[in-house]
This record gives C-alpha cells, sequence and structure tokens, in this order.
C-alpha cells in the first residue's frame, strides 16, 4: 500500500497538537489494520528496459526513505481536498509540485525523528484524529471516502497519514513544545510596551490651558508667553484651581467650561498631547508642552482603566502570543537541524509528465 506522507491535515497542523483542540465526536470503528509498523521505504532497483512494465518514479530520497511520484500525487489531491481549493493552472503546477514536495521531504524527517525515539501512537488516538479529519471534511465517512477514492486515495492511506502527523505531533512536543516557555516577566514586559494599544477604546476626561503667542513669528511673543505659562504652573503647584485660571487666563475656546474638553477617545488630540497626557495620574498636570502657536497646560480628570478580568485575558493572550513566536523559532531551527544531518536527494524533474 502506498503512503501519503504529508504534513498538511490542518486539524493536526494547528501548533503541531499543542494548543487546545475542540473535543471530537465519537468516532467510528476503523476498518481493520495490522498493528505492525510499517518498515521505511528504499528504492527497488529498475526493471529491464524491455520489461514492458510501467514503473513509479523516485522524485525525492529522504536518508534511507523513497518519495514517489504516486506519493507525491497523492499528497498534492490531498493538500487540494484538505483547503478546499481548485488544481493549479498549467503554469502553477511545477511551482505547486515543488512546494508540496519540499513539505513532503519535511514532514518525512519528522516521522523518522519520531521513529527514532521509539513514539507510539494508539488505536484510540488514531480513531479519534481520523473521526476529527472526517467531521472538518464536511462529509460524512462514505462521502470522503468515495471522495478519496475518486482522486485515487485510500482510506486505509488516509489512516496511516493521519498516525503519521500523530507522530510528528509527539515528536514535535517533545523536541520542540517542551522547551519553549514564557515568564511572567516576559508577559508584563510586553503589557507595559504595548499598554497604550490595549487601552485602545478606553476613554479620558482632561482639562486645558492655553497661552498663544501673538504673532507666532515673534520671538518677543513667545518669551511672554513662556513668562506666563510658567506663573500658571506655580500657581497650580500651590494649590489653584485648574478649572478657575482656564477661565481666567486661557486663550482657548474651552476656557468659558474652565478648560474643561470633555469626554475624549484616544486619537482626538494631537499626539504630541496625548502622550503627555496618557503619562499623567488622575489629578496630575502635563508640563508646558509648546505647539505650533502657543503653549499648554492640560490636567487629566478622569481616565477609563482596564478591568481586573480585561487586564487577565491580555495577559493570558500575550503568554499565548510569545509562546508561539518562540515554538514557531525553535521548531525552525529544530527543522533546520535535522534537515542539514540529513542525506536529502530531490529529483523534481521526476515529477514531470511524460
Amino acid at each position: 500500500m502506498r503512503r501519503l506522507g504529508l504534513g498538511l491535515l490542518a486539524t493536526l497542523l494547528a501548533g503541531c497538537g499543542l494548543f487546545a483542540r475542540t473535543p471530537p465526536p465519537m468516532p467510528l470503528p476503523p476498518p481493520p489494520e495490522s498493528s505492525a509498523r510499517p518498515a521505511p521505504r528504499t528504492a527497488s532497483p529498475a526493471p529491464p528496459a524491455d520489461a514492458g512494465i510501467v514503473v513509479d518514479r523516485v522524485v525525492a530520497v529522504v536518508n534511507q526513505d523513497v518519495i514517489t511520484l504516486s506519493e507525491l500525487q497523492e499528497a498534492m489531491a490531498l493538500f487540494l481536498q484538505e483547503h478546499r481549493e481548485k488544481p493549479p493552472a498549467p503554469g502553477e503546477r511545477p511551482g505547486f509540485e515543488r512546494e508540496v514536495l519540499e513539505r513532503l521531504v519535511t514532514h518525512r524527517l519528522q516521522v523518522q525523528e519520531a521513529r527514532r525515539e521509539k513514539l507510539e501512537v494508539d488505536e484510540e488516538e488514531l480513531r479519534e484524529a481520523v473521526q476529527e479529519f472526517v467531521a472538518r471534511s464536511g462529509m460524512d465517512r462514505v462521502q470522503l471516502e468515495a471522495q478519496l477514492r475518486r482522486q485515487g486515495l485510500s482510506w486505509e492511506a488516509l489512516r496511516r497519514e493521519v498516525r503519521d502527523q500523530l507522530l510528528v505531533r509527539k515528536v514535535v512536543r517533545r523536541r520542540v513544545g517542551s522547551r519553549v516557555s514564557v515568564t511572567d516577566g516576559e508577559v508584563e514586559e510586553h503589557f507595559r510596551e504595548n499598554r497604550e494599544k490595549f487601552e485602545t477604546g478606553l476613554k479620558f476626561r482632561v482639562r486645558h490651558l492655553a497661552v498663544l503667542a501673538a504673532p507666532p513669528d515673534s520671538d518677543a511673543a513667545w518669551a511672554r508667553a513662556r513668562d506666563a505659562i510658567e506663573e500658571l504652573a506655580r500657581a497650580l503647584g500651590e494649590g489653584a484651581e485648574f478649572a478657575e485660571l482656564a477661565r481666567r487666563h486661557s486663550q482657548d475656546p474651552s476656557a468659558r467650561a474652565g478648560g474643561d474638553l470633555g469626554e475624549l477617545a484616544r486619537g482626538e488630540l494631537k499626539p504630541q498631547f496625548e502622550e503627555a497626557i496618557l503619562k499623567l495620574e488622575v489629578g496630575e498636570v502635563t508640563p508646558p508642552i509648546r505647539s505650533a502657536s502657543g503653549l499648554h497646560l492640560f490636567k487629566l480628570e478622569d481616565r477609563e482603566e482596564l478591568s481586573a478580568q480585561a487586564e487577565a485575558q491580555i495577559r493570558q493572550q500575550i503568554r499565548e502570543l510569545l509562546y508561539r513566536r518562540k515554538f514557531e523559532e525553535r521548531h525552525e531551527a529544530w527543522l533546520r537541524e535535522i534537515r542539514g544531518r540529513a542525506l536529502i536527494s530531490l529529483r523534481p524533474e521526476d515529477a514531470k509528465r511524460d
């Protein structure tokens, strides 16, 4: 029997099985199958030229294991089935074949690593994974088997492929997942660095006091404005009411409301103002901020805060994000490592049609 040998089953690729999966429905009993482990493939000697028979061609050799043209064709069919895509146009087919062949090689290397570490898949694991694949296909088992047959694939081949996927998941968990961790400190650092993004949508309330430099191209006008704003800042430091000073001295239209700008969302103020305001604790006042027209003071009256529940959810999302990043980096490094010590021979020209 031929083996599919392709790591493209979407239900089994997500995080290589290290992240939560939806519980599978009750499995159907599998067809009888020997529990014996299939032996690695080795290339068979070519028959005599006058034998008058058609032989399957080798398109890649991975250590002592071979990938045949029929396996590549099965893998491409399964890829299209799994992703519900149409076959590539004639001009795109060579690139598609090469991509799938590369995936086959990577998959085969991981299966070999799992075999080397003597990892096993029990029948219950296999039954659940196959049933999950059936469920995700949108068909029942009878319909899926019929579709597989139309594509030249067999149910037994699918089961063997799923078994290999489970082996890959286990070896990746052992060699990659178990060596990846995220500390509380890393989570907190990411939270602090990106807090403004997480708080997008939260509102704040400020008061504003402005002293304009008129005309703005006059150094003397800027000096007067600077003296005035510094005097107002000193008064605030000595206990003066911001609202009262804004009514009496601000040259902004908000002066009549005591400088109250109302409830603002992130992005409504100029970045130079908003960045300074959001660094304040409630009740604090910014240092004088210069704009093109004058000098400004802002007092943070109130701000919405993330709830404890929201912060906990964000931290969990951060932990998962950082884990995935580390996992992907380590997985790629491990794949480069096993590929670097493997003997691989690609023969894409063998995949060309006569």
